[in-house]
């Protein structure tokens, strides 16, 4: 089984790619699953409240909730019994970017949280798209008032993800792609993460 992770900042198109990747891989004959975080558990349900909250909410309360959800979606899974391919949108990558990179939370303490998730992809791709375009693709969103969901805030997490720490890149085995089209970029991935 390969475990792919799909990552990038908000409005880099994870979804879109997720959907037409798990699409190109199933004509191909593989068994594919498909797993997102936050998840659509309990725990996940908690990073969306916090996210929406009027209150002032301390990064570190994110990092804990964040942290809970990663664990107990990776210990309840069971998406990966039997697929050749699992597709993730977002892993511990985005964690050490949005709450170490982004809110400033100490990243030695992220990692302690963080020691009993020990989800490493075969492969993580970012998926690169000028901050011109991500922002022009939040402007097209109509919802709740998210905090991660702000220009400036999504823009400091484009730059976050764009210059990784190289022991990050390292440890979760991290690629780029560059969106082009949808069809293009699932081409890049399938031949960069040899499926």
């Amino acid at each position: 089984m390969k475990i792919i992770s799909l990552e990038g900042p908000d409005f880099s198109g994870k979804s879109t790619i997720g959907t037409a990747l798990l699409m190109k891989l199933r004509e191909k004959g593989l068994i594919v699953e498909r797993m997102e975080l936050p998840s659509r558990l309990v725990t996940g349900i908690f990073t969306e409240l916090l996210r929406n909250s009027k209150d002032k909410i301390d990064p570190k309360v994110f990092s804990l909730v964040y942290a809970a959800d990663h664990l107990h979606h990776y210990l309840t899974s069971k998406k990966m019994d039997g697929a050749d391919v699992v597709i993730i949108e977002r892993s511990a990558v985005s964690y050490f970017v949005y709450q170490g990179m982004g809110l400033g939370v100490d990243m030695k303490w992220l990692r302690e949280l963080n020691k009993y998730n020990r989800f490493i992809p075969d492969k993580t791709v970012i998926v690169k798209v000028p901050e011109d375009e991500l922002i022009r693709r939040s402007r097209i969103r109509v919802g709740l008032d998210d905090a991660f969901e702000k220009e400036e805030f999504v823009k400091k997490i484009a730059r976050a993800y764009y210059t990784l720490p190289e022991s990050i890149i390292d440890e979760y085995n991290v690629d780029y792609v560059d969106f082009k089209s949808v069809e293009q970029t699932v081409s890049d991935i399938i031949e960069m993460a040899e499926l």
